[in-house]
C-alpha cells in the first residue's frame, strides 16, 4: 500500500519542487524512475525475489546507498545523492519533516535521445562509439583490483548457482514466455558445459578475468553525449556483478544481437579482445551470452506478476521473453559444438563480390565460431609488402590483380587455412572467390582434415553496393574494391553451383528474422557435422 500511496504522489510534479512542472515515470520490475527535466529520481519497488530483496525500508537505503557509490565509478557527474521520502499527516514529502517511509535516489536527468538504445534505432551508432566504449570498460576492469572474496564467484559452484537459479525461477512461466522443449534444451546445454569444461572456470580466475564488474552492461544502460556514461550497475546481488568480465562483455554483445545490429556485436567482441588481450574470452562467450540473454527473458517473466503492469505492456512482456529465449538457444547450440570431443574443425568459405558485406559477414562467423579470418586483400598486401590499410588502385587484371599474382594469393591463403585446420582451428576465408578452381582448393583441404565446410555467398543490390564502395574510398581500408571492379566481377564471376551447397546472404536484407534464418541455417549445417567427403 505504502508503495502504490509513493507511486501516486510521484506522479504530481509538486512532489518534486516547485520548479518542477511535469513528471514522466519510467518503470521495471524492482523500480520506479520519475523524470523531472532537470534531475531524475529512482524508487526501488519493495520486492523480494529471492536474488533480490527490497521488502524492507532497511533493506532500500542500504541498496541506495550501495547504487549510489558503485554508480560513481564510472558515472560520478550523475549520480548526486539518497533522499528520504517523509510522511506526516498523512502526506508524502521528498527531503521532508515527519517520519521517513522510504528513499529515493537523486540523479542528474539526461536527454533520453541520448541513450544508446535509442541512438541505435535512428543509426547514429557507429564503430568508434563501440570502440570508445571498449577502451572506457577495459579502463574499468583494469582499474578494478581482484581479490580472494572476489575470485571466489568467478568459481563454477558460483556460476552454476547462478544457471541453476535461473530455471528454478522460469519453472512457472514454462509454456507462457519459453517452450518446454527450448527450457529443456538451454538447461541440458548447461549442465552439458559445466560438465565438460570445468577446467576453464579455474583458467579464468587464474588470468586475473574474475573483477568487480557492471553486471547489467546493456544499451539501455548508456548515455552518449558530450562523454560516455555507463550507468545503472548492478548493486543488489555480488553474484551479479562479482564476475568474468567475459559475462559483462557478452551481456552488452548479446543486447546488439537481440535489438538486430549483430555486426556491431561482432565489432564489440573483436575490437574488447584487441584492446584487453583477452582471446581466452572465446572459450567462454556463448555461454554467457546464453545465460545473459536467459537472465533478461527471466526478468521479463517477472513482469507478469506486477500489478502496475497493464494488458498491452503484459503481452509485450510475453513477446519480448520469448525473443530472448529463443536467443538464449541459439546460443546454447553454438556452445555446444565445442563440446564433442570428436568435433570436427570448420572451414568456412564467404565469397563474392566487392561491396557486397563479405569482410562484414566473415568477422561475425570468426566471433560466433571462434575462428581465425583468413582475408585475400590482407594476404595480398602483406605479399607485396604494402601497408594493409593502404589503397593500391591497379587496372582489372593488371600489377597486384594480374591473374597469375592472384593465383598466388589464393595458394597461399589456402597454404594458411590448411596449417590451422590441422590444429583444429574453424577458419573463415574472407575473399571474392570468383572462380570455381579457387573453392575446389579449398574443398580438397577441407577434405583433407576431415573438415565440416559451409561455402557461402553473399549478394547485395548494386545501389546498395555503389553506395558502400564510394563511402569505402573516403577512408582506409583493406579493400581495394571499386564500383568499375564489382561491374567487372559481374561479368566474370563464376557462380556456386548446386553441388557447392552454398548459402546465400543477401547483405541488403537487414530484418531480424532474416539474419536470424541465416544464422541458423548455417549453424544447422555445422551441426551436422558433415565433412566434405559425404557431398
Amino acid at each position: 500500500m505504502e508503495s502504490l500511496k509513493l507511486f501516486e504522489s510521484m506522479k504530481n510534479p509538486s512532489f518534486f519542487g516547485s520548479d518542477v512542472t511535469s513528471v514522466n515515470i519510467l518503470q521495471t520490475h524492482i523500480s520506479f524512475v520519475a523524470l523531472t527535466g532537470k534531475y531524475a529520481y529512482k524508487v526501488k519497488k519493495p520486492v523480494n525475489f529471492g536474488f533480490l530483496d527490497f521488502s524492507t525500508l532497511e533493506k532500500r537505503k542500504y541498496f541506495c546507498d550501495e547504487e549510489l557509490w558503485l554508480n560513481r565509478r564510472l558515472c560520478p557527474d550523475i549520480y548526486l545523492d539518497v533522499l528520504p521520502v517523509t510522511q506526516e499527516n498523512n502526506t508524502l514529502t521528498l527531503n521532508g519533516k515527519g517520519t521517513i517511509v522510504d528513499y529515493v535516489l537523486k540523479m542528474k536527468q539526461f536527454p533520453q535521445e541520448n541513450i544508446f538504445t535509442n541512438l541505435l534505432k535512428q543509426n547514429k551508432i557507429n564503430e568508434s562509439v563501440i570502440e570508445q566504449i571498449c577502451g572506457i570498460l577495459v579502463d574499468f576492469y583494469n582499474s578494478e583490483p581482484t581479490s580472494k572474496e572476489v575470485d571466489s564467484y568467478g568459481k563454477i559452484e558460483s556460476v552454476k548457482q547462478n544457471i541453476d537459479e535461473n530455471f528454478e525461477q522460469t519453472k512457472p512461466v514454462i509454456d507462457v514466455t519459453i517452450a518446454k522443449e527450448t527450457f529443456e534444451r538451454i538447461k541440458n546445454a548447461s549442465s552439458l558445459f559445466f560438465k565438460r569444461k570445468k577446467k576453464i572456470f579455474d583458467t579464468r580466475i587464474k588470468e586475473g578475468h574474475i573483477h568487480d564488474c557492471h553486471g547489467d552492461l546493456h544499451s539501455g544502460n548508456i548515455v552518449v553525449s558530450d562523454k560516455i556514461f555507463i550507468f545503472d550497475c548492478i548493486e543488489f546481488n555480488k553474484r551479479f556483478r562479482f564476475c568474468d568480465t567475459a559475462s559483462d562483455i557478452a551481456f552488452f554483445a548479446m543486447d546488439l544481437d537481440y535489438l538486430n545490429h549483430p555486426y556491431l556485436s561482432s565489432h564489440l567482441i573483436k575490437t574488447y579482445v584487441e584492446k584487453s588481450k583477452d582471446i581466452g574470452i572465446y572459450d567462454v562467450l556463448n555461454f554467457y551470452k546464453s545465460y545473459r540473454a536467459y537472465v533478461r527473458g527471466k526478468v521479463n517473466g517477472f513482469m507478469l506478476n506486477d500489478s502496475h503492469i497493464d494488458q498491452k505492456n503484459r503481452i509485450n512482456a510475453i513477446e519480448t521473453a520469448k525473443k530472448y529465449f529463443d536467443l538464449a538457444e541459439y546460443y546454447s547450440s553454438l556452445f555446444s559444438l565445442d563440446l564433442n570431443d570428436t568435433k570436427k574443425p570448420i572451414l568456412f568459405l564467404v565469397g563474392g563480390l566487392t561491396g557486397t558485406g563479405k569482410s562484414t559477414f566473415a568477422q561475425k562467423l570468426a566471433v560466433d565460431y571462434h575462428a581465425a579470418v583468413i582475408n585475400t586483400d590482407v594476404v595480398r598486401k602483406e605479399l607485396h609488402g604494402i601497408k594493409t590499410d593502404e589503397h593500391h588502385f591497379d587496372p582489372m587484371n593488371k600489377g597486384l590483380y594480374a591473374p597469375e599474382k592472384v593465383d598466388h594469393t589464393y595458394d597461399c591463403v589456402m597454404e594458411r587455412a590448411d596449417d590451422l585446420l590441422k590444429q583444429k582451428t574453424n577458419v573463415v576465408v574472407d575473399a571474392t572467390l570468383q572462380k570455381k578452381k579457387y573453392r575446389e582448393l579449398a574443398q580438397e583441404i577441407a577434405k583433407k582434415h576431415h573438415a565440416i565446410i559451409v561455402p557461402i555467398q553473399c549478394v547485395c543490390a548494386d545501389d546498395v553496393v555503389k553506395k558502400r564502395l564510394e563511402e569505402r574510398l573516403k577512408k582506409k581500408s583493406v579493400s581495394d574494391g571499386r564500383w568499375e571492379i564489382y561491374l567487372n566481377q559481374k561479368k566474370t564471376f563464376e557462380p556456386f553451383t548446386a553441388e557447392e551447397h552454398a548459402v546465400m546472404v543477401d547483405m541488403g536484407q537487414d530484418s531480424y528474422e532474416y539474419r536470424m534464418d541465416v544464422f541458423r541455417k548455417i549453424l544447422e549445417r555445422c551441426k551436422n557435422e558433415k565433412s566434405i567427403e559425404s557431398w
